[in-house]
């Protein structure tokens, strides 16, 4: 990303957070301004890693809005659209698609699909990793 096309993003997207303050309580907005700063911490250290958020503060809405500003940013655009994409436990997850893809049931089943096996493909690596680290002797989570 460019500097003028970074200025530009940032500069729609404080707009965007003026108007969450003017409707958010106080503590959801200040978590919510927090895990945006993280992600543009993130983003600046070359967008490798993950960021941790308050659980207790962040309600759906919250996490939506999350992943609204965070679509803002990576891709200077607002013509996405914020689609539940519960994991295969059912757990509640959201990801932001294109409008067209977003509005199309067939596209959209599509990419749940391929999102659940990825999801799915994942934990397995994981136990056999789990696995690997115990029979070594090493503690895991």
């Amino acid at each position: 990303m460019n500097e003028e096309n970074g200025s530009k993003r940032s500069a729609f997207v404080g707009l965007y957070l003026e108007t969450l303050r003017a409707r958010m309580a106080p503590d959801q907005y200040t978590a919510l301004t927090e895990a945006v700063h993280r992600f543009c911490r993130l983003i600046a250290d070359g967008g490798q890693g993950s960021f941790e958020i308050d659980e207790t503060a962040f309600t759906p809405a919250l996490h939506r809005e999350l992943v609204t500003i965070m679509t803002m940013l990576a891709t200077g655009r607002t013509d996405h659209r914020l689609v539940d994409i519960p994991s295969p436990d059912g757990t509640p997850g959201y990801a932001m698609a294109e409008a067209h893809i977003a509005e199309d049931s067939t596209q959209l089943a599509a990419v749940r699909t391929k999102l659940n096996a990825w999801w799915a493909q994942r934990e397995a690596e994981d136990a056999v990793l789990d696995g690997i680290a115990r029979a070594s002797g090493l503690e895991t989570p």
